[in-house]
């Protein structure tokens, strides 16, 4: 009950590319601080060392703010550091497999692009969320592809478990999505990349709630 409470509204990702982990802390601690319910740490390319200082570093802020911390495709530092969650892709650890190794308290998000078919099994599965997108052009995934919004229709009369929206977000496009009642909307830099980080989630959170 206590991680269905917390799969709604901003979900702030982390970005990848960052001038050092003291601004990158320092950000990430402006984000945790603002209100926010959960907050996703994504990185693909950091040492394992340079990985299990920042997540220490973050889920002890995420501790002090009643904040779940999900991980990015990374079941053993998510067991390493007991952290709330994890999320996984189409090449990452298998949903059965990671529910049966964490649990049923655990939370679970499945990547599902354009998939209702794999919203349905995820769904089938146990995850406790799902994640459709891109919804626009993004800089964070070149790769990723463009999805119809009208996917998002379907999905809300089929899917009983929160649907998140990812993808090229941000403070000028987020209104057009609110129409498809999404659960959460997931932003990297629709967050990172402003100056005023603190004041740009604060006028995001004033357009979704």
């Amino acid at each position: 009950m206590e991680n269905n409470k917390a799969l709604n509204g901003l979900y702030p990702i982390t970005p990848s590319i960052y001038k050092s982990d003291i601004d990158y802390l320092y950000h990430i601690k402006i984000v945790v601080e603002s209100g926010v319910n959960i907050i996703q740490f994504r990185s693909k390319n950091l040492s394992f060392r340079r990985k299990a200082y920042l997540i220490k570093s973050i889920s002890l802020l995420c501790i002090m703010n009643n904040v779940k911390l999900i991980i990015n495709d990374d079941p053993y530092m998510a067991k390493m550091f007991d952290i709330s969650g994890l999320h996984i892709g189409s090449k990452d650890m298998d949903l059965r497999s990671a529910r049966r190794y964490f649990g049923k308290n655990f939370i679970i998000g499945k990547s599902c692009y354009d998939s209702i078919e794999l919203a349905k099994y995820s769904m089938d599965n146990d995850a406790s969320y799902v994640s459709f997108g891109s919804m626009y052009p993004t800089s964070s995934k070149e790769s990723a592809k463009l999805i119809k919004h009208s996917i998002l229709t379907e999905a809300k009369k089929v899917i009983k478990i929160p649907i998140c929206v990812i993808g090229g977000i941000n403070k000028s496009n987020v209104s057009s999505l609110l129409k498809y009642k999404p659960d959460m909307i997931s932003m990297i830099s629709g967050v990172f990349d402003n100056k005023e980080i603190k004041r740009e989630i604060e006028d995001i959170k004033s357009i979704i709630l």
